[in-house]
């Protein structure tokens, strides 16, 4: 990918990021909540 259309990549995902902060959050709370689950295994064992 050149350089042009990467920048046209970032530029993008910026506004849907703007445009969809619920998305977002809602994304990473899922992501957390994930990671936590796996750690909280890991000292289980």
């Amino acid at each position: 990918m050149n350089e042009e259309a990467k920048q046209a990549k970032r530029e993008y995902a910026r506004e849907w990021r703007k445009m969809n902060k619920d998305k977002v959050k809602a994304a990473q709370d899922r992501y957390w909540n994930k990671k936590a689950n796996q750690l909280s295994k890991r000292k289980d064992k």
